[in-house]
């Protein structure tokens, strides 16, 4: 099937570029300008024009003169940059496979210091940004390129591969994270303790604990000893995994390594004293001291699977280690807790905090907040509009008043309760009042606010289309990150409004930024589709959403069989004869 103009208009996206991306390639940037016209003879040549001269065979030779050290000037910039912008963003998103890499062997140890620094500072921009088709494209451009041939120092080729090993951890592409890891087995570098932590990384996030145990035993037996970011990731993967106990018994194992690592290095500390005096006391920190962060990790992990019992031993385990709690850890047995509504052992969890010492953060209040504004038993909603900004602003006062600071996620909190659904009435005023409080602070609103300010636009009757086309233009002026959830609520408010082209313009930036729609989102704009009756349109969608290699879902994670997929499907089993019709209708057209 031939490729949707309309879902795949790619010249048609209006997507925000930078002016590297924006550059064509025989142009430099502005602040080389002035390096390229040399100012010595400006004014001298200036004024033989002023003086009068007209003899043309001398304007001419001046001027070709000029013209060949203007070349000159251009294409000394051009090779010192060359280095510097091959492993670019723009070069990297660009067809430049005809390109021929330019001799290594004329790189000097700054330019390739250059290239390294600039690879990894793309590749960390396309990851926060979860763009997945630029970070294979950046993976594709080093693996074939001249970068991976060079003669690198060992820690910089070190650094390669931790980073594309982190991106593809954290983009959730387990093949492509053990493509890189047998590439950095090939390319002869011996993997180090960050590097099995990666691995052990995207084991936990795949929920596999079977790979996650094997790569833990791998890398004992290759004689890697493990840190604590390993034990952390280790005891926290196998708990969410489903082999808590196993988890909990890891942890207990960690405390018996701490304890007999304190105890080898108390017996060199005092046979040193003996031999040598106070000078053999050791300056550098035990590398084996106890950490709260596997206990942190065992908790949060606890918490996530319903096992809240479990947690307060893990609490009195710390304690018997002397690592002092802190209030990050209450607030991981705050939260389940407020959620429920249980007084008793939210009352039981500051009392705990009290007692070792810990006062409220900001993520203790955003927590308070959250429940507040959003739990199911919570009265907030019932309050008159000017209460619930009244209640808000009390706490926004508690927090300046406490020198907590207020970031983004608080003011985020804020803006859902006062503008969910769940309320029982949109409070714009207080909302309004919230968003001058943030400006005021100069915080500038997140991608997740941008998602709650347009989802809440859609949700009005009647909805406020200005308004959504206002905050558009605003974000593509201010050029955020956005996520695929704010794209997503895009897409589904306009196909509620029945807007047709904006739906569909929305949905194929998607996979233009590197991301895929969930099934959720075809869902919904399939069932718009439907209604409106563009059965041209539905047939496309089904096409391109097959189409795995270059459709919609290209960049998606992994294939996952939710109830929204099987929804999807089964509208399009349903109205699979009315897009025959359409499909042979408009082959019986006149040429």
């Amino acid at each position: 099937m031939s490729v949707p103009t309309l879902l795949r208009g790619e010249d048609k996206v209006d997507r925000p570029q930078d002016n590297r991306r924006d550059r064509l390639p025989w142009e430099k940037p502005k602040i080389y300008t002035e390096a390229l016209l040399p100012t010595k003879n400006k004014t001298r040549s200036l004024d033989r024009f002023e003086d009068g001269i007209s003899d043309t065979d001398k304007i001419i030779a001046m001027l070709e003169k000029r013209e060949k050290e203007l070349a000159k000037w251009i294409s000394d910039v051009r090779a010192s940059l060359d280095g510097l912008e091959q492993y670019s963003t723009s070069a990297l998103i660009e067809n430049r496979a005809s390109e021929p890499d330019c001799d290594m062997k004329t790189w000097n140890t700054s330019q390739i210091h250059r290239n390294v620094t600039t690879l990894i500072l793309d590749l960390q921009r396309a990851t926060d940004r979860h763009d997945v088709a630029r970070v294979a494209a950046i993976w594709r451009r080093y693996h074939d390129g001249s970068l991976a041939k060079t003669h690198l120092e060992a820690k910089s080729r070190e650094q390669i591969y931790i980073s594309f090993l982190s991106s593809f951890v954290t983009l959730a592409r387990p093949e492509q994270a053990v493509h890189v890891w047998n590439d950095m087995l090939e390319a002869g570098v011996i993997p180090n303790q960050r590097h099995w932590n990666l691995m052990l990384k995207g084991s936990a996030k795949a929920r596999d604990p079977t790979s996650l145990e094997d790569i833990w035993r791998y890398m004992v037996n290759a004689g890697i000893e493990p840190d604590q970011p390993c034990w952390t990731t280790y005891i926290h993967g196998l708990i969410t995994g489903g082999k808590w106990q196993r988890g909990v018994r890891v942890l207990h194992d960690l405390g018996s390594h701490w304890r007999r690592a304190h105890m080898n290095q108390r017996k060199h500390v005092e046979s040193a004293v003996a031999k040598l005096g106070s000078l053999a006391m050791p300056k550098d920190k035990d590398p084996s001291k106890p950490s709260l962060a596997p206990v942190m990790a065992a908790v949060s992990a606890l918490t996530a699977i319903e096992r809240h019992e479990q947690c307060l031993p893990l609490l009195q385990f710390a304690t018997s280690h002397s690592l002092a709690l802190t209030t990050d850890i209450f607030n991981i047995l705050l939260r389940p807790a407020i959620r429920h509504g249980n007084i008793e052992r939210i009352d039981h969890i500051f009392a705990l905090m009290r007692q070792h010492n810990c006062s409220e953060n900001e993520t203790t209040y955003r927590i308070l907040l959250n429940g507040h504004m959003s739990n199911k038993n919570s009265t907030f909603p019932l309050l008159c509009p000017r209460e619930q900004q009244d209640s808000v602003f009390r706490i926004l006062d508690s927090m300046t008043a406490q020198k907590i600071p207020i970031d983004q996620k608080t003011y985020s909190t804020i803006l859902y309760g006062l503008l969910s659904p769940k309320n029982a009435t949109y409070n714009d005023q207080a909302a309004r009042a919230v968003l001058d409080h943030m400006a005021k602070q100069g915080i500038k609103p997140s991608t997740y606010i941008y998602s709650i300010l347009v989802t809440h636009y859609f949700a009005i009757d009647p909805p406020n289309l200005p308004a959504v086309e206002a905050l558009w233009q605003r974000i593509r002026a201010e050029k955020p990150i956005l996520d695929r959830e704010f794209y997503e609520r895009m897409v589904e408010g306009y196909a509620r409004v029945q807007s047709v082209e904006r739906m569909l313009f929305f949905l194929r930036r998607i996979p233009h930024e590197g991301k895929a729609p969930g099934w959720r989102c075809l869902r919904v704009v399939l069932g718009a589709l439907v209604e409106v009756g563009e059965w041209g349109l539905v047939g496309e969608l089904v096409g391109d959403v097959r189409d795995t290699r270059q459709g919609l879902r290209r960049w998606a994670d992994e294939k996952v069989d939710s109830k929204a997929e099987g929804e999807f499907w089964d509208v399009v089993e349903e109205v699979r004869y009315k897009v025959e019709e359409a499909e042979q209708s408009s082959s019986m057209l006149p040429l």
